[in-house]
């Protein structure tokens, strides 16, 4: 699950056991290999070892995202190959028609998710639903978020929740600029990091977080605990590519333990949450009203034991809960960064932007939920960026359940399925001049980002697709309308920003987005902003 596992140089240690391990399992690897069937395996990049596979084959000093050196050689062997972690088979495809053929054909074949350590040491033994295997468990609580906690109706009950916490953070940020003396920098990715951190513990828990907010040093230490979570989940670790108890037992890289520290802090947080909201249910009165977070409704919705079948009822929610803040406070600001970035290096397309705002909207007052639908070019702003910054450029890894065909290559049970989407949707066969920020050419076509159109996928496609779509987009449309309507931007040297991608299975930016704000309405529109 570790998408940029692969750029990390093993220690001298790891790298001795690896080469036993290579001895060890090389007999193992002789017998448990079967006859081929008629049908071809798919192409595998050169440069594989027996048994360890290609474990050292990246290890070259380049570091670009794993998406982008898995592009490259997309052009040399295909738009279908394979390459070998240890004793497991990866399947990378990246072409509309592989993607269509594992994503309708294939798509029950392909429904589970690798087993990885920290799914087990940090997520509540597999209990996330992104981590969980395709099963009624799955299903059930799929179902309960899509249909309460997600649902349109659920989060337009919380709308006033997104619109007041954009607009205060916009108001704040505005008082910063007001305040200094001279133009100062504004570190926009911290804001935005911050921002939508807070809308979510909110939505989820009822906790505000921010400047000498109720409970903001209880939150902040939940984030600092959720950063933890963010770099162990990319770390290298032995027994996902090698899957013995030995290095469950050992811990010769200490990860085990690194992990089960971070769980007991995490855990700790989640269930006094938890029982705060139990104890508040208990004791209010059926006639008295208040509002109902997101824990209230799971707790509500979760008194069947079907629901969470091999899960105590605590730990489901507690795995659900820390599912829907890494998609709410990893992807979506990282996807906001992005937008905010091409924006500010492509200045024409901004002000195009803001006179659509202006005249749809006006300026006497702030842009809301409602107007979206009328403003079209901000719509085709986020699918642009969408395009070219997926939220998760390699898709989050599948497993068949048994042997399947795709592309007329034979793939056998247990292979893990890798789509990159970063490589599908700069496809210069489907996309004119891919690599240019153009939303100009979403205004020409009806492609959308649901997962039906297989050259376009941002959001992942078949069962397993992102659930909170609905929410990303939400808080990407009102963000950035709130950020281009309010404010005009420069850079301090007034040239463009930097384009480097991190590493990570989100792809942030790695250098943050430092700018130079000026308010563009009326001063009593900030003033007025609650």
């Amino acid at each position: 699950m570790k998408f940029d596992l692969l750029l990390l140089l093993l220690s001298p240690m790891e790298a001795a056991i690896v080469a036993l391990l290579t001895l060890a399992f090389l007999f193992y690897f002789i017998l448990s290999t079967k006859k081929s069937s008629k049908l071809p395996l798919p192409p595998e990049i050169a440069g594989g070892w027996p048994v360890i596979g290609h474990l050292f084959y990246f290890n070259d000093g380049d570091n670009r995202p794993l998406a982008r050196k898995l592009s490259d050689l997309a052009d040399k062997y295909g738009p279908v190959f394979t390459f070998r972690l240890g004793l497991h088979r990866m399947l990378v495809i990246s072409s509309y028609d592989a993607v269509k053929e594992c994503y309708t054909k294939n798509d029950a074949v392909f429904a589970n998710r690798p087993a990885c350590l920290y799914g087990e040491y940090i997520g509540y033994n597999n209990a996330i639903l992104f981590l969980a295997n395709y099963g009624s468990y799955w299903r059930n609580i799929r179902k309960l978020i899509i249909q309460e906690v997600l649902s349109n109706s659920r989060l337009e009950k919380l709308k006033h929740v997104k619109i007041e916490k954009i607009r205060n953070e916009i108001k704040n940020l505005n008082s910063r600029i007001q305040n200094s003396e001279v133009k100062s920098v504004i570190n926009l990715t911290d804001w935005l990091e911050k921002m939508n951190f807070g809308l979510i513990v909110k939505m989820i828990a009822g906790k505000n977080y921010e400047s000498g907010g109720d409970g903001d040093e209880e939150v902040e230490r939940f984030r600092e605990t959720f950063k933890k979570f963010l770099v162990l989940s990319m770390e290298f670790v032995l027994w996902d590519a090698f899957p013995i108890r030995l290095f469950k037992w050992i811990d010769f890289q200490g990860h085990v333990k690194l992990m089960k520290e971070t769980f007991k802090d995490i855990d700790s947080i989640s269930q006094r949450w938890l029982d705060e909201h139990v104890k508040r249910n208990t004791e209010v009165n059926e006639d008295e009203k208040y509002e109902r977070d997101f824990i209230d409704v799971m707790l509500s919705k979760m008194s069947d034991e079907r629901l969470h079948q091999g899960h105590s009822r605590d730990n489901a929610i507690k795995a659900t809960i820390f599912s829907m803040v890494m998609d709410a406070a990893d992807t979506v600001p990282h996807h906001i960064n992005w937008g905010m970035t091409l924006l500010i290096n492509n200045q024409h397309v901004l002000k195009k932007a803001q006179e659509e705002i202006d005249t749809k909207v006006g300026k006497a007052r702030w842009i809301d939920d409602n107007d979206i639908k009328n403003l079209v070019y901000l719509q085709a702003i986020v699918k642009e960026t969408l395009r070219l910054y997926p939220p998760s450029p390699l898709l989050v890894p599948h497993e068949n359940t048994e042997e399947c065909v795709v592309s007329g290559y034979r793939i056998p049970k247990g292979t893990r399925l890798y789509a990159n989407v970063m490589k599908l949707q700069l496809d210069p066969k489907v996309w004119p001049n891919p690599e240019q920020f153009n939303p100009d050419r979403f205004l020409s076509t009806d492609i959308n980002f649901r997962g039906q159109d297989y050259e376009f996928i941002p959001f992942g496609s078949g069962r397993r697709s992102c659930p909170g779509i609905s929410y990303a987009l939400q808080m990407e449309h009102l963000t950035i309308g709130h950020l281009i309507q309010g404010f005009n931007y420069q850079t301090p040297s007034n040239e463009p920003l930097d384009l480097q991608e991190g590493i990570g299975m989100t792809m942030p930016k790695v250098n943050p987005v430092e700018v130079i704000i000026t308010p563009r309405l009326a001063t009593e529109l900030y003033e007025k902003l609650s």
